[in-house]
């Protein structure tokens, strides 16, 4: 998703959050002051391959659906 930023935001697992913050890929996204959102990621395009993390968010909510 695109947020009111326009930032690229994407949902992963929170594990998989974690490690690319870690990584320094994004950060955790923020929907409003204090609500840190676990499973979304919001992506650095200067460090981050995007076509890729949307593949694998694409993959991840397909799977919860299922």
């Amino acid at each position: 998703m695109s947020s009111s930023k326009a930032q690229f935001v994407v949902k992963l697992s929170k594990e998989r959050v974690d490690e690319l913050v870690r990584d320094g890929v994004g950060e955790r996204f923020v929907s409003r002051p204090g609500r840190l959102m676990k499973e979304w990621l919001v992506v650095d395009a200067r460090k981050a391959d995007w076509a890729e993390l949307a593949r694998e968010a694409c993959d991840f909510v397909g799977r919860s659906k299922a």
